[in-house]
């Protein structure tokens, strides 16, 4: 956990917490970062900034592709463009549509998901970092944070189809693409829904190696029992990850701790 004034600065904090080393045990062809960037016209979207300290920290590992796909609201390249990700780009940084690339046939455990086409980048030896943001979503899986961002990995234009299933298809998801590195963005944070637009200055990052865990904390600072978000539960009891707060190991300051902890409470 970090709580710095930039993202950069937050990020470098947090990282030097981890008791856990990240560099990759093979040899990668490359990273892959999946921010959130569901509508640019809404607030609780991946900082670019954090994006940026994420490319600088991680860029010796290989080329870096920053991919979203389409939803029903923009186009990947829109989001890109509107969230200032454009700037990012370089002959070592690509931005890249998973809607429009090249699929391949790929077998999933089938929670819900069994066999169906998938971007062919995931499908590389890449080292995934999973750079997300943490708000309410009581109408669909009840946070969205590490994990629901992984919804972004489906090409298909409309995603609404998986709402009735989506604990299911995340943990599909969760286990074919686990990332190895989840960051939760709190820059600017989303408090209630992101249509009434409310947020509040952070300006700090949470990261973990288990995407479990880390998602476990930040349904905590919500005020939400993670064993009750349904694909946490499920997740925790495939031994997929640790969901029991109690059980988690938080490294940071008691004054950190605290200080985040009091930008959620209401």
């Amino acid at each position: 956990m970090g709580v710095k004034n930039s993202p950069g600065a937050a990020l470098r904090a947090a990282l030097a917490k981890l008791n856990e080393p990240i560099i990759p045990r093979r040899k990668i062809s490359g990273v892959v970062i999946k921010p959130s960037i569901f509508d640019p016209d809404l607030p609780g979207n991946t900082d670019v900034e954090l994006v940026r300290a994420v490319i600088q920290m991680f860029d010796s590992l290989g080329p870096i592709k920053i991919v979203e796909s389409d939803n029903p609201f923009r186009t990947a390249e829109d989001a890109f463009s509107r969230c200032g990700y454009d700037e990012l780009k370089n002959e070592h940084v690509e931005l890249l549509n998973l809607s429009d690339t090249e699929l391949v046939p790929v077998t999933f455990p089938g929670n819900y998901l069994e066999k169906r086409k998938m971007p062919k980048i995931l499908h590389d030896a890449i080292f995934i970092i999973n750079v997300a943001t943490v708000k309410l979503e009581p109408d669909v899986c009840s946070i969205g944070a590490g994990v629901k961002n992984l919804f972004g990995l489906l090409p298909e234009h409309d995603k609404s189809v998986y709402h009735s299933t989506i604990d299911k298809v995340l943990i599909d998801l969760l286990v074919m693409y686990r990332p190895n590195l989840s960051v939760i963005d709190l820059t600017n944070v989303v408090l209630g829904k992101r249509e009434e637009r409310s947020t509040r200055y952070v300006g700090g990052v949470i990261v973990g190696i288990d995407p479990i865990a880390v998602d476990s904390f930040c349904s905590s600072l919500l005020g939400i029992d993670p064993m009750k978000v349904n694909h946490l539960r499920l997740a925790h009891r495939l031994g997929l990850g640790e969901a029991l707060i109690d059980r988690i190991n938080v490294r940071g300051t008691d004054h950190q701790i605290a200080e985040i902890m009091s930008c959620f409470e209401k």
